[in-house]
């Protein structure tokens, strides 16, 4: 308690003030007010988000706004817009470095793949509903697996500023690092040394073999960038998601002998897909990008804390996600989908600071070579 004129601490019975001697008119010390709810869960999640960049070796995100980068996918486009689109990643389409873009990209095409993929989707299963043809069941099967995956690739791709990938290569990359990530992973399972995992060992065995796919089939040194990386690692990602969401939905055809259950599958691992192996796939080979640059492959990359710690992320998350904990409505997936997304526009961020320095240091020696005295003047016909 404190005296009401003064401020003097005074004694719980004290008649008057020990400082001033005036009668005691105290009041008791307030409390201060506790921060509001929403500020004080703000706190946790920006040192959440803190700790989880720190962790992968990204910056705070600067400038990101999820309404700004997606702004533009209701906008119309030309045809011609829309045909010269892909022409890049040839050595004559793709564009100088002084040329790339540095701000965060503004992907729209994406969207018009899912819709017209789950449109073709809508045309198969009006198909076998309407004429009960089992021939349109493996083509239902194929592109209700198809479309969520596809859609996302076409997202990383869009968020390569570099535009120095070919989308034949992207295509390439879905079919045959999909299947060759499969055949790493399932001799995985054979061995057997993580079963007392259970489903988590595959958040360590797939995610080793999707990576190892990425590694086996990329081999170019034209593709220096940590953007690269992760479109690399998205396409390969997106075909393990497909040909797993197809195997998944024929065997659930099979086992219940009911194509309803097979479409709840693929309308489950299709909402959910972005969130999954795509996202993980890319972070670890955006992560391995990031150190390895224009150089070839060598052991010391996979050791290198800082491809090992990032790497760890898509390995936990995978396993946290087949672990067999409760979730109603599939809220920890979607939660797990949010972590990893939030690393991955981490490392597009890192990507495009990596173009922009590489900007400058290509400008930097033609301003010296100008200044340098006695340099031979180039004359451009």
């Amino acid at each position: 308690m404190t005296c009401g004129g003064c401020g003097a601490q005074v004694l719980a019975g004290d008649r008057f003030c020990p400082q001033c001697g005036r009668p005691t008119t105290v009041t008791e010390q307030s409390a201060p007010a506790p921060p509001p709810l929403s500020a004080a869960a703000g706190g946790i999640l920006d040192d959440l988000g803190g700790r989880l960049h720190r962790f992968a070796g990204t910056e705070r995100l600067e400038g990101f706004s999820l309404g700004t980068m997606f702004s533009e996918v209701f906008k119309r486009r030309g045809v011609d817009e829309l045909d010269e689109y892909f022409l890049v990643g040839t050595r004559r389409t793709t564009p100088p470095l002084a040329a790339v873009e540095t701000g965060w990209p503004k992907p729209w095409f994406f969207a018009r793949v899912l819709l017209f993929v789950v449109v073709v989707y809508v045309g198969f299963s009006l198909g076998v509903n309407q004429f009960r043809n089992l021939n349109l069941v493996p083509g239902l099967i194929m592109m209700g697996s198809l479309a969520a995956p596809l859609a996302t690739v076409f997202l990383f791709f869009e968020l390569n500023t570099p535009r120095n990938v070919a989308f034949h290569e992207v295509l390439m990359l879905v079919c045959f690092g999909g299947v060759v990530s499969l055949f790493v992973s399932l001799l995985g399972f054979d061995f057997h040394a993580l079963d007392a995992l259970g489903a988590s060992q595959a958040g360590i065995i797939e995610e080793i073999g999707k990576l190892l796919a990425v590694v086996l089939i990329v081999r170019n040194r034209r593709y220096p960038y940590t953007l690269n990386g992760l479109l690399f690692g998205a396409a390969v990602g997106a075909g393990f998601a497909i040909f797993e969401s197809a195997g998944y939905a024929f065997n659930a055809l099979l086992r219940e002998r009911s194509l309803e259950a097979a479409t709840h599958v693929i309308h489950l691992r299709a909402f959910l897909s972005p969130f999954g192996h795509v996202a993980w796939t890319a972070i670890a080979a955006g992560a391995l990008w990031r150190i390895k640059g224009a150089r070839r492959f060598n052991a010391r990359m996979f050791v290198d804390p800082r491809f090992l710690k990032p790497f760890c992320i898509p390995v936990i998350l995978h396993m946290l996600w087949n672990a067999p904990l409760p979730s109603p409505f599939y809220v920890r997936h979607l939660v797990i989908g949010v972590v990893g997304w939030f690393v991955v526009f981490g490392f597009v961020q890192d990507g495009l600071r990596q173009i922009r320095a590489a900007q400058a240091d290509a400008a930097t020696p033609a301003e010296g070579a100008a200044a340098a005295p006695g340099a031979p003047e180039v004359v451009t016909p």
